[in-house]
């Protein structure tokens, strides 16, 4: 097993009697554990987890030890073959949590503060050089694919929102035997972080015809209508303004099971946060009202 250690550290008037509002260290402590889980999964996928540990330095202070381990690894290294499975240490020196040679990740945000990357090339020694306007940094290729990982910037993200907190200055990582920082984040740093915009994928475009009844409706403009398909509830908006326009005459009314056949578009888009769903009623084809009496093969004219 791989193991890495580094400390974590807060500063600030929180800590200043050298304790800290648990409050205040546990969303820390969760976000760094789930950036270093993400991170592990990017690199090295989900043969190969990565287990977290805490361990106080001493009492009441506000320096905690963190203990990396990564499974698997002896018994990778044991079969004297080359591996793509990374340790622990680098992994953390990719992230900016260990001193390394080479920028990291960390670094990588803070030298681009926000800016979208505008062209990426392959560099010497498995590295390769991001440009964003004028200027150019060179990064380990782990360091790049740490970077395009939406749950790895998200847990780091979420780290720095905890220095939204006024009594809390910084975060420092600092290495377990010199207790040298390595890396400080600030709350300057949190704009860094900001997740880049990443825009909507169409995945599915499609109108079809459809039956829905009504579960609730909007009578103020732009509001969206909720119907139901016969499995579930939808949120519509009503683009067919000839059909509102009844509706808000009171030419139309509704009761309960009455059904509409209606020319639907349903857009479905992969997103940051997972699959978004809309759907827009261009045109109501048909008000069905619901059954008032019970249908009869009548025939009241006397005939056979």
């Amino acid at each position: 097993m791989s193991h890495a250690e580094f400390i974590i550290a807060f500063k600030g008037p929180a800590v200043d009697d050298g304790r800290i509002d648990v409050r205040d260290l546990a969303p820390a402590l969760l976000s760094l554990g789930r950036s270093i889980d993400a991170a592990n999964l990017a690199i090295n996928g989900e043969r190969h987890p990565v287990k977290v540990d805490v361990r106080a330095l001493s009492a009441g202070s506000f320096e905690v030890l963190i203990d990396v381990s990564l499974s698997g690894w002896e018994s990778v290294k044991s079969l004297l073959v080359s591996s793509d499975v990374e340790t622990a240490k680098a992994l953390l020196e990719w992230l900016g949590l260990l001193a390394t040679g080479s920028a990291s990740l960390i670094a990588l945000y803070r030298w681009l503060a926000g800016r979208k990357p505008d062209n990426v090339v392959r560099a010497p020694g498995g590295s390769v050089t991001i440009h964003a306007g004028a200027e150019s940094i060179t990064v380990p290729m782990e360091v790049l694919r740490l970077y395009r990982d939406i749950a790895v910037n998200r847990a780091l993200g979420e780290m720095l929102d905890t220095l939204k907190n006024e009594a809390l200055d910084a975060i420092e990582f600092r290495d377990p035997h010199s207790r040298r920082a390595v890396e400080i984040l600030t709350r300057e740093d949190r704009p860094a972080f900001e997740l880049p915009r990443i825009e909507d994928e169409t995945v599915i475009d499609d109108t079809r015809q459809i039956a829905l009844s009504i579960r609730s409706l909007a009578f103020q403009e732009g509001n969206k209508w909720r119907l139901f398909d016969g499995q579930n509830v939808i949120t519509a908006t009503i683009e067919d303004k000839e059909f509102t326009s009844k509706v808000d005459r009171s030419a139309i009314r509704f009761a309960k099971g009455d059904i509409l056949i209606c020319e639907v578009r349903s857009i479905q888009m992969q997103t940051a946060e997972g699959l978004k769903s809309e759907h827009f009623v261009r045109k109501v084809i048909e008000h069905r009202p619901a059954p008032t009496q019970i249908p009869l093969p009548l025939d009241l004219d006397g005939r056979d």
